[in-house]
């Protein structure tokens, strides 16, 4: 730690690395450089080497989504999901300079649902309650393994107990991971319902026959979702679900015809959910043959496109690590699982990791690779995913910020130019006057010196608290000029 803080330069150049980073809590190390090359004479106009640099490396950030693995970075993703979800609600994306929005502004007027997709009972489990006792006694007061099948107690939400099973013994642990691995293909034919309903309604609100196929001329159901762990350990879906219409230009973004309006969209997200089903291997699981939604299904008229937004993005980050202390947000080994287990100190998530890696080694369980999905609790689907059509691609938010980065760049560095009075670096990054030739060799990730992590995340605070205080005084300078 003193080697790196006692060359002030050193350190500087260092500290502007880890600024680079966001502040990455573990970052990529590359060696390399960059040159800027004349396309038409083909001399090197400017260059650039890691080799100037602190340890001869450049840090990048690593880009990871989980809040688990990188704070800072999942920060980012949680923005960029904001920006995705409310572009598709409210038109207006983030888009490059001279090019065509993608989301026009017309969009606002589409339907659009926010519905949550639950899972299905696999026991009674312990509730946080507001008013009430947990269960109340109805029916049996005790379970075939003769456990008490009710709780008068009032759980709070930080009580230990919420999530976890009754009788451990009556908790279907084989069907909740089983319905876990059927999620994503759940979610799939979900959509292909749909479409089935859609055209159901059509035919009953125009009095002319719509076929399933005649509908996906009309209207294209555009989505994006996220996926969150609730205490009991079982993955909700929590969705964005807008109607377009459909003409001549595939890739154009229309308003859907008349019938197809919000009440038409929320009738077919109910009907498609109610007869949507995946069937299952068959290893005795008491979930049944054929994995279904649950019986609770919210779907709301989305009112507010911003909150809406927020609400979705605040659960993409999310893992199940967040929900469980001390579970991996990578994926581990059957041989690591005692150890992680131990950590955790949950037994109904050390059921959960079980029943993965028994029905593992089972040969009819095999194409679901649950023991690849063990730290998700056999989920292996995307935490959060969208439709080709709903909003821009998280790409264009990364090529958006860049420009607008080498923009301030540009204007910050007006005397950094070669013997013609132009800026190379800008021409190859922004303008295309020039090419850019990378030459990047990867070097390792993490710190590459002890005591690296702890100046980093003293770095970080600073910068949070500066970032703090510029927010306070803003709105105080807003304040002062409202008033």
């Amino acid at each position: 730690m003193l080697a790196r803080v006692g060359d002030a330069q050193e350190w500087g150049a260092w500290a502007r690395q880890v600024a680079h980073t966001g502040h990455c809590s573990r970052p990529v190390r590359v060696r390399g450089g960059a040159t800027v090359v004349d396309p038409r004479t083909g001399e090197a106009r400017a260059e650039w080497s890691s080799d100037g640099e602190p340890d001869g490396v450049l840090l990048l950030a690593c880009g990871d989504r989980r809040a688990a693995v990188c704070p800072s970075c999942a920060a980012t993703y949680r923005r960029d999901t904001w920006q995705l979800i409310a572009a598709g609600l409210r038109g207006r994306a983030p888009r490059l300079p001279g090019r065509v929005d993608a989301v026009p502004a017309s969009v606002a007027g589409h339907p659009a649902v926010l519905a949550t997709f639950t899972a299905p009972s696999f026991g009674a489990v312990h509730r946080v309650t507001s008013e009430g006792p947990c269960r109340e006694r109805r029916g049996p007061l005790v379970c075939r393994h003769a456990v008490r099948a009710w709780c008068d107690g009032r759980h709070g939400p930080d009580d230990p107990v919420v999530g976890r099973p009754l009788c451990w013994d009556c908790y279907d642990y084989a069907g909740h991971v089983l319905w876990h691995a059927a999620v994503p293909e759940l979610w799939r034919r979900t959509v292909i319902y749909l479409y089935r309903a859609l055209a159901r309604i059509g035919s009953e609100r125009t009095g002319a026959a719509v076929t399933v196929r005649a509908v996906r001329t009309l209207v294209r159901v555009s989505y994006v979702k996220v996926a969150e762990y609730q205490r009991r350990g079982a993955v909700h879906l929590h969705a964005v679900i807008r109607l377009d219409g459909v003409d001549g230009d595939v890739r154009s973004v229309v308003a859907p015809p008349a019938w197809a309006d919000v009440t038409a969209l929320e009738a077919a997200v109910r009907d498609a959910a109610g007869r949507v089903g995946v069937r299952l291997p068959d290893t005795g699981a008491r979930v049944g043959a054929v994995a279904r939604w649950g019986s609770q299904l919210d779907v709301l008229a989305v009112g507010d496109p911003g909150r809406a937004a927020a609400y979705l993005a605040k659960y993409a980050t999310k893992t199940a690590a967040d929900t469980f202390a001390g579970l991996p947000a990578r994926r581990f080994s059957a041989r690591a699982a005692g150890r992680v287990l131990r950590r955790v100190d949950n037994p109904h998530v050390s059921l959960l990791v079980s029943a993965c890696l028994r029905l593992a080694e089972r040969p009819e369980c095999a194409r679901l690779r649950l023991a690849e999905h063990v730290h998700s609790l056999g989920f292996r689907g995307h935490f959060a995913t969208k439709s080709r059509w709903y909003s821009v691609t998280r790409g264009t938010l990364r090529a958006v910020r860049r420009a607008w980065r080498i923009e301030r760049a540009r204007e910050r560095a007006r005397g950094h130019t070669d013997r013609a009075g132009r800026d190379p670096w800008a021409e190859a990054e922004h303008d295309g006057g020039a090419l850019l030739v990378r030459d990047w060799r990867f070097a390792g990730s993490g710190w590459a010196r002890l005591g690296d992590a702890d100046l980093a995340a003293t770095l970080a605070r600073d910068h949070a608290a500066a970032r703090a205080h510029a927010d306070i005084a803003s709105v105080a300078r807003r304040g002062a000029d409202d008033g």
